[in-house]
């Protein structure tokens, strides 16, 4: 069936009959109902494979709704955290696949939803001077604060623009984390890696971003040298916070 996925048969066996039971493990499928119980459980092998054949495989029903390759990027990241990640109330979604025909048609299908709930959701973007006086008022260093009130729209812009700039699978591990809360164990799961190796890129990706915004406030600033520890401590402080309400808006870069 798929000579480099191995499962315990039995548990395969009445998952199988479970699916036959609902109208579904139909015999033609029944390779594609291993796949996803595979990737459901974590296999490693079944991962790649659902990477390789199926999430490359959604582009014709997305691009249906949106044919850019950034909307195209965050579909299928959030229809591969939909289908991977389950919580405590509910399994993964490829649980729900019961072969009752092609998986890759099951997944486009899916990833039609997402995308069409994705643009159902867009709205203005969080505006720099919502996010700035938020952080303002639980700000407790007054040098941090009197910056963010003198430069507010300046640290909006050059955090956007550097959350903008960041590459798709950096942003992406951003998003995952602050803005739809899932812990580094699910982010571990969802790459197939050890939580060790989630955090190590979402901390990555966090310092990216605040290089970057450091980096783009000074030149836009013309700040000299003495003031670099004041801008570090104002980019830094709340950096997490100000991830969420920027990466959390629909239009989010």
């Amino acid at each position: 069936m798929w000579p480099e996925i191995k499962l315990d048969p039995e548990q395969f066996a009445s998952h199988a009959e479970a699916c036959r039971q609902a109208g579904g493990a139909a015999p033609e499928h029944l390779a594609d109902l291993y796949l996803a119980f595979a990737a459901a459980r974590g296999h490693a092998a079944a991962l790649r494979l659902l990477d390789e054949r199926l999430l490359s495989g959604i582009e014709p029903a997305v691009r249906r709704v949106d044919s850019t390759p950034a909307f195209l990027d965050e579909v299928r990241q959030v229809l591969r955290l939909s289908l991977l990640v389950g919580t405590e109330d509910a399994p993964p979604r490829l649980m729900k696949y019961k072969g009752s025909g092609p998986l890759l048609s099951w997944v486009r299908v899916a990833a039609t939803r997402v995308a069409l709930k994705l643009k159902s959701a867009e709205g203005p973007p969080a505006s720099a001077e919502d996010l700035l006086g938020e952080l303002m008022a639980s700000e407790p260093d007054p040098e941090v604060s009197h910056l963010k009130t003198l430069y507010r729209a300046e640290f909006g812009e050059a955090l956007r623009a550097a959350l903008a700039a960041l590459p798709e699978r950096q942003r992406a591990l951003l998003r995952l984390h602050y803005v739809e809360g899932l812990r580094l164990a699910q982010l571990g799961t969802l790459y197939g890696v050890h939580q060790s190796t989630a955090s190590r890129w979402v901390a990555h990706a966090a310092h990216e971003v605040a290089t970057d915004t450091r980096r783009r406030l000074v030149k836009r600033l013309a700040l000299s040298p003495a003031s670099l520890d004041s801008i570090a401590r104002l980019v830094q402080s709340n950096l997490d916070v100000s991830i969420r309400r920027i990466l959390g808006g629909a239009d989010a870069p």
